[in-house]
């Protein structure tokens, strides 16, 4: 009996201290990307982030595009972001957005080199679904070029 109550207690004890270092762990993740920041303005609410992959294997998430919406006016909002964890210094970054069935995108970053993010970016879509773009390209260590493209289409419908 004595001999069972130590192994679970030592069990339990484990298990907290997996769980603990789990927490440690997720929270240090977070710390790493460029914080979640809304440039689109106070009257505007986060809807959801995307995530923007690394085409190069093990597939790294480079960057996220925010999406925010005004509910007052009816415009959606977009950032591109940054992971710092996987790219620093002066990066090709775009955001784009577009109301769903639309051929204009609305972009920033083209023509620029931004250190961690691109954006804001509106379109007008009340009640409709929006088409959202993120790219990220950065040089890494010699390697040349990496990084990733997401097209989302068809988010936020409201």
């Amino acid at each position: 009996m004595l001999g069972t109550l130590r192994t679970r207690i030592t069990s339990a004890a484990g298990a907290v201290a997996l769980l603990t270092a789990g927490l440690v762990g997720l929270s240090a993740g977070q710390a790493d990307a460029m914080s979640r920041v809304n440039y689109c303005g106070s009257a505007y609410s986060y809807v959801r982030s995307w995530a923007i992959t690394d085409g190069w294997s093990p597939w790294p998430t480079v960057g996220y595009i925010d999406v925010y919406y005004n509910s007052s006016n009816g415009y959606n909002c977009v950032i591109t972001r940054a992971n710092d964890s996987e790219v620093s210094g002066a990066n090709h970054i775009v955001a784009g957005i577009r109301k769903s069935g639309t051929s204009t995108w609305n972009l920033d970053g083209t023509n620029s080199n931004y250190t961690s993010y691109a954006g804001p970016v509106y379109a007008y879509a009340p009640g409709s679904c929006i088409d959202i773009y993120g790219d990220l390209r950065y040089t890494s260590g010699g390697t040349g070029s990496h990084g990733g493209t997401a097209v989302y289409t068809k988010v936020a419908c409201g």
